[in-house]
């Protein structure tokens, strides 16, 4: 679970921004007493909500963990000279827009233990990294990276020099030592990796990698929980879904001309690896006589995008995680997505303490009988466009059970657009 999370001169953040995910001192309901749990000796929120007006930024706090993930992931392949892609400053500050981006996350561990993950880095290289823990509550260091110099503490055990000489400027050390097997350096590489899930949820990605996802989870799963687990929630959902099959394309099926890349040739194949099958009841003079198969792409947006949140998801509630989704509402009725951030809040259904953050423009989630106000995030911009956050609860005088969704509405919370409703187009006929 994460902790706490703070950016600096990334888009549209100038200034250090630092979220934490864990609760506040402020005394809430006995409803909420499973919206965090106790890992570690720490009260961690199992969900957070992110509201803020359009371009405030919002989206940007989604994308700096997305950054991270992306970066470790990829930088032990980047080659000398190679641009680190998700370099992004600041742009309307003189001063900060040559100066370095800077990440660092808070989390807890597989093995329960707090670490603490950070980076520094400009277009062309990272000017540092180090990464903590604490094994007895005290800070402890596994490594600090300043460009060239590095520098490690007693509780690295593994190979180091090999790595240090083998590294170029454009790559994190973490991500080059992820192969070595050093063991506090695989569980924090294996948490910002893997257990650290931030997709894009375009549509076009709906039917596609979500969902495929999740059938290379059922294809493995020998008990079939999974399966049966999304057919609990198609019919929870009210979507006249009574079953669904996923079946594996052969790649005999798959004809390209000669001349096609290999690459998009791959890339089709991935795609358009599974065909989904969903199956309604079939009526005769209002009798049920048996069910009526229906392609995936047939089904409606909403259902599409339901399913494939529900391929994400699922896993992650079944193992234990954090999911960052930006617009978790899209395309899904208020209602079913009260029903998914109540899945992250049962102890029954979340027996691993999955983590959920996600983003919304929908002010009828920001209900006193789903949220702490220590869960819910505004985003707002200053004067020269820049990024800050603050809580409800950092609001004084915002009792528990005040309707947190009017008063939004209304401005008391602000970050919400200041719209002029008296604005007059131009309506001389065009010809």
């Amino acid at each position: 679970m994460i902790i706490n999370l703070s950016i600096k001169n990334f888009r549209s953040i100038k200034d250090t921004v630092s979220i934490s995910f864990l609760e506040s001192s402020k005394k809430e309901d006995e409803k909420f007493k499973d919206n965090s749990r106790e890992v570690a000796n720490y009260k961690i929120l199992t969900s957070s909500i992110v509201y803020g007006r359009n371009a405030s930024g919002k989206s940007n706090i989604l994308l700096a963990l997305q950054a991270i993930a992306y970066l470790l992931r990829k930088s032990d392949s980047f080659k000398s000279g190679e641009t680190i892609e998700p370099y992004e400053p600041f742009l309307f500050d003189e001063y900060t827009k040559k100066k370095e981006v800077e990440f660092e996350i808070v989390f807890i561990g597989s093995n329960k233990k707090k670490y603490s993950y950070s980076m520094k880095y400009l277009n062309d290289k990272f000017t540092y990294e180090s990464l903590y823990f604490y094994p007895k509550g005290v800070s402890s260091k596994l490594f600090e990276r300043e460009n060239d110099n590095f520098s490690f503490g007693e509780y690295y055990k593994g190979e180091r020099s090999k790595i240090v000489k083998s590294i170029i400027e454009n790559q994190l050390y973490l991500s080059k030592a992820a192969s070595n097997k050093i063991e506090h350096l695989n569980i924090a590489y294996e948490f910002l990796t893997q257990e650290l899930i931030v997709p894009g949820l375009t549509d076009s990605e709906l039917d596609k990698t979500l969902l495929y996802a999740f059938s290379e989870f059922v294809n493995n799963d020998a008990n079939n929980m999974l399966l049966n687990n999304m057919k609990k929630i198609l019919l929870a959902a009210d979507t006249n879904i009574i079953d669904f099959k996923i079946s594996k394309n052969d790649d005999s099926k798959f004809n390209f001309p000669d001349n096609m890349p290999k690459e998009l040739q791959e890339k089709l194949k991935n795609d358009y690896m599974y065909d989904v099958t969903t199956f309604h009841n079939s009526f005769r003079d209002g009798e049920k006589v048996g069910l009526q198969g229906l392609e995936l792409e047939k089904e409606s947006l909403g259902t599409r995008k339901l399913m494939a949140l529900g391929g994400m998801l699922l896993p992650v509630l079944a193992l234990g995680g954090v999911v960052v989704i930006d617009e978790l509402d899209k395309s899904l009725h208020p209602l079913l997505t009260k029903m998914i951030i109540n899945l992250f809040h049962s102890k029954k259904n979340n027996p691993h303490n999955a983590q959920l953050i996600f983003a919304t423009h929908d002010s009828s989630l920001l209900d006193s009988d789903l949220f702490r106000r220590d869960q819910i995030i505004f985003v707002d911009k200053e004067y020269e466009g820049n990024t800050t956050t603050y809580k409800l609860s950092d609001i004084k005088g915002v009792r528990p059970d005040v309707p947190f969704d009017k008063w939004y509405l209304s401005g008391r919370f602000s970050a919400i657009p200041v719209i002029d409703n008296d604005i007059e187009l131009e309506n001389e006929t065009v010809r």
